[in-house]
């Protein structure tokens, strides 16, 4: 088959955003503003679509950019100019010094800059320096060229011009004739042109991709990739795409159908194309086709025609294989016509080209297998590399793993260890106040019981003899005449022994009050406050029960703390207060007294006492005090048994 590949060079990033049917002023004053101040990437962009359709117009708008990047002083944009002026050498005018100068051009700018966007363009750079190698049949440089670029391309982390080198290496392969690889290239590469959104490229690996299908017999699947590039050619109005469609489907037709006068018929849409580009190479190559599809059709004139105008621009362009053709469909024509001698001549020639080209083509493919078999080494050696690196990577992540796991073992025994020490010496301590409070509580029972015996023996026993002594008093003064000394001294027994009555009943009260123990801690507490004159008593919340013990230890607690302010305070007014809720109940004996510092003032003993009542049922003192009185409060936690008692 001979079907045409298209290699590709890299000008700039992204496709352009507007239709190039406009004067070069115009173009270059659209992106220039208030300062003067061209936007060379935007015209740059705006050039690069139309470098087939209007390759003249290109080449005067990118030298004119050229001249202005120069006198902006931006060396980026200076850079960028270059590379597309080798681009257009290379694509349009096949001429592959002046493209390596520009290039060269190029590279120098971008290795001054340290920036993203000039290791984009390098990358581009050695791509298209690649590509020249290639149509060159300098292999071995070229496959180096496009590994430079591609490691460039992943260092940058732009995927979207990676499509472009996977298709010249797809050309690569299809030139050793190594074409399961060159498919794969292809594939690849419209698969990343999907990805990124490149209709261009897409169209161009198509050409690669069918190319590859066709040398492996598979003409069904050929087409569909051609019809991609012929779509993409109609819609973007890319003549050389559509031209590429038609110069690859009349070989189809001629080579595989043997459809002659199809054939022809494609090839002659080609042809019109191939003048409207002015490539001369892609003229050279159109007509070396043609001629064969003329002669094939039996129109020898016009296959005469058309390898003669070949034949010249091969010579031109030194390019032997189109040259070999060339010479052999006119030495077809001229034995139809009997000139047997210049046919002779010609076929002399065309044997001539064809061995030179055998040895040359032999010896480039065996430098390119050669290459890529140095190549894959080193690849292979890149890998395993590679792969050892990762393998010490792992081993290295997995030791620190394991010793981050002994670690955090090893704290984790430490941090248990502290935690069970800690525990245990909670638990002593909790065990300890376990003990003080028991002994406290029953110290507490005990009082309680002994007050309440107390209370009881005094009130049922002495007070009851006082009352006998007293009842019986009268009835002896009644016997008796006695001197008024006497009677007044009686008197005055009767009246300190009605004291001594008072003052029994008045102490067993308070050993254990008899409302305290009938009716509860309201009305005890407020009979104790009603006693004294500066004291206030107020009641809050519920009026229900509480456990006895817990009553008599509230009722013991405020008459400690009201005494006190008594004695010590200095106090003219007294306030108590009890809050009593479902959940908790409160107390607060407030006094207007002198107060008392906290931190030089060491706890009496009533305090101390108070203190320990409150702790052996669970519950929170706090005292507050200052030169304006002193505050305690008092608050307990109802247990669920408490709150039902």
């Amino acid at each position: 088959m001979k079907l045409w590949l298209l290699l590709v060079a890299l000008s700039s990033f992204g496709l352009p955003l507007m239709l190039f049917g406009q004067s070069l002023d115009s173009l270059i004053l659209k992106h220039t503003d208030k300062k003067g101040r061209v936007d060379i990437k935007s015209v740059l962009d705006a050039s690069k679509a139309h470098i087939y359709n209007q390759p003249a117009a290109v080449f005067k708008v990118v030298k004119n950019i050229v001249s202005i990047a120069e006198r902006q002083k931006a060396p980026l944009a200076l850079a960028q100019s270059y590379q597309f002026m080798g681009s257009c050498y290379f694509q349009v005018k096949a001429d592959y010094d002046s493209a390596s100068y520009y290039l060269h051009q190029a590279e120098e700018l971008y290795n001054t800059l340290d920036t993203k966007e000039a290791t984009e363009g390098k990358a581009m750079v050695f791509h298209n320096f690649g590509t020249i190698r290639q149509v060159n049949g300098e292999y071995a440089e070229a496959i180096d060229y496009y590994i430079q670029a591609l490691k460039l391309f992943d260092e940058t982390g732009d995927m979207r011009v990676r499509p472009y080198t996977l298709n010249n290496i797809s050309t690569l392969y299809a030139l050793a004739k190594d074409y399961r690889k060159a498919e794969k290239y292809a594939r690849e590469c419209i698969e990343l042109s999907q990805q990124a959104d490149d209709e261009f490229m897409k169209a161009t690996g198509s050409i690669a991709l069918s190319d590859a299908l066709m040398e492996q017999g598979r003409f069904d699947e050929a087409l569909p990739p051609l019809e991609v590039a012929l779509e993409y050619g109609k819609a973007k109005n890319d003549p050389y795409k559509v031209f590429l469609y038609h110069l690859n489907y009349g070989n189809y037709l001629m080579d595989h159908k043997k459809d002659y006068p199809l054939a022809v018929q494609e090839l002659e849409k080609a042809h019109q194309l191939a003048e409207s580009i002015g490539d001369e190479w892609e003229i050279m190559r159109h007509n070396s086709a043609l001629s064969e599809a003329y002669f094939a059709n039996r129109q020898n004139e016009k296959a005469y025609t058309s390898a003669h105008k070949a034949l010249q621009i091969g010579k031109k362009l030194e390019s032997k294989d189109k040259m070999e053709i060339a010479l052999s469909v006119m030495a077809r024509v001229n034995a139809n016509r009997r000139d047997f001698e210049s046919a002779y001549q010609q076929l002399h020639s065309a044997y001539l080209l064809k061995d030179t080209l055998f040895n040359e083509n032999n010896q480039q493919q065996t430098a390119f297998l050669e290459t890529m078999y140095q190549t894959e080494k080193k690849e292979l050696k890149i890998e395993a590399l590679e792969k050892q690196r990762q393998l010490y990577i792992w081993l290295g992540i997995a030791g620190g793993v394991i010793m981050l796991i002994a670690l955090a073992f090893a704290v984790i025994r430490y941090r248990l260890a502290i935690s069970r020490r800690k525990l245990a010496e909670q638990q002593t301590i909790r065990l300890q106040q376990e003990k003080q409070l028991v002994a406290v509580q029953a110290t507490l029972d005990g009082e309680a019981a002994e007050r309440t015996r107390l209370a009881k023996d005094l009130h049922d026993g002495l007070g009851s003899m006082l009352s006998v002594v007293k009842f019986n008093l009268p009835d002896m003064k009644g016997g008796a005449i006695l001197e008024s000394v006497d009677v007044s001294r009686f008197k005055m027994a009767l009246g300190m022994l009605d004291d001594s009555i008072q003052e029994l009943r008045r102490v067993a009260h308070h050993m254990m009050p008899e409302s305290l123990l009938r009716y509860g801690l309201k009305v005890s507490l407020s009979d104790f406050c009603t006693a004294i004159p500066i004291v206030d008593f107020h009641y809050f919340g519920d009026e229900a029960r509480l456990p006895e013990k817990l009553e008599i230890m509230i009722y013991r607690c405020i008459h400690e703390l009201v005494n006190n302010a008594l004695k010590h305070a200095q106090a003219t007014h007294i306030n108590v207060q009890l809050v009593q809720e479902p959940d908790r109940i409160s107390f607060t004996v407030q006094d207007d007294g002198v107060g008392f510092d906290q931190n030089t003032v060491t706890e009496g003993m009533g305090l101390r006492n108070i203190r320990q009542r409150v702790e052996a049922f669970q519950g929170k003192l706090n005292i507050y005090s200052s030169g304006q009185g002193t505050e305690i409060h008092v608050e307990l936690e109802l247990t669920k048994k408490e709150q039902h008692d």
